[in-house]
């Protein structure tokens, strides 16, 4: 059985006949953001980003001070920034991925939601891909776009941002590992326990909002969401599928692969999930996610 069969056989196999239909009910019951917050947002525009590292540091009690800055480089990537001492001294995103990964979230929920949409949103999805993040021939603008064509519901909209935030936590607590790490391991050994942090901080304040712990500015960790750093693998491949050789994001003899972290991610359910965590909605997401990007994504040689 080849990886990608597995990993559909998985999820597939529980989601117990989930409908879009129930997915999007779910969506729909969530609150949207709270208009004194995106006040507070539009004033101080990384806002969110200092309360998820504050969370991060209170929630495994790091001692360890970083910093957090974004803007535009050569590549599509999140890395740490060393001072010539080679201490770690920030953690970076790339600006141009940090929003086109929103905007795919939003697109391939916007055709989830409203299939009658495809064409549009693969166009989207293709110039998100291929022009802005692999050739960074523009800067991202459209999604806005898509959410006023496709009259994507105003809570779907809210879903994919909350994802995203999923996602935006899982890459930093993947940089911060990199940034705490003091053993001596492999490029590929590091980037696995890099992702398996990442992953264990997002299920930790998954964990912290079941119990009504987590601050109201970070209502986002909903236990649905526990796979999205497996949507997040999925956009690198296709990134890594219109790159250049080797692979941005992945290569046999020093980077795993995205499909390896995917897998990597999956083979944590037993070790890293909690046992009472409801995740038949989550794999649900995770499959209705697979199964539209694939119907959405074209390869230019197909």
């Amino acid at each position: 059985m080849s990886y990608l069969e597995y990993l559909r056989s998985l999820i597939t196999g529980r989601r117990q006949n989930i409908s879009i239909d129930e997915l999007q009910r779910i969506a729909e019951s969530r609150e949207i953001f709270d208009v004194q917050f995106v006040d507070t947002w539009k004033k101080d525009p990384v806002y969110i980003e200092r309360l998820i590292l504050n969370q991060i540091a209170d929630s495994f009690q790091l001692a360890t001070h970083f910093e957090f800055i974004e803007g535009a480089s050569s590549s599509s990537n999140a890395f740490v920034v060393k001072r010539t001492d080679g201490e770690a001294s920030a953690l970076f995103l790339d600006e141009v991925l940090d929003l086109s990964i929103l905007g795919i979230l939003i697109t391939v929920w916007a055709c989830a939601y409203k299939p009658k949409h495809l064409e549009l949103c693969r166009k989207e999805l293709s110039t998100l891909i291929k022009d802005v993040l692999v050739d960074r021939k523009s800067s991202y603008i459209g999604g806005m776009d898509i959410i006023q064509v496709t009259q994507m519901p105003n809570r779907a909209v809210t879903q994919a941002f909350d994802m995203y935030w999923c996602a935006w936590t899982f890459v930093i607590g993947h940089e911060i590992f990199h940034i705490l790490n003091r053993e001596e391991l492999s490029v590929r050994e590091e980037e696995f326990k890099a992702d398996q942090f990442g992953f264990q901080v997002l299920i930790k304040f998954i964990e912290e909002k079941r119990q009504g712990k987590m601050i109201n500015e970070l209502d986002c960790f909903y236990e649905e969401y526990y796979l999205v750093p497996c949507m997040l693998m999925y956009i690198f491949r296709a990134m890594d599928e219109v790159g250049v050789n080797p692979p941005k994001y992945g290569s046999n003899d020093f980077h795993p692969s995205p499909e390896e972290r995917m897998q990597a991610i999956i083979d944590l359910f037993d070790t890293d999930i909690p046992e009472d965590l409801d995740t038949t909605n989550g794999n649900a997401f995770l499959s209705t996610f697979l199964d539209t990007f694939d119907r959405l994504w074209v390869k230019e040689n197909e």
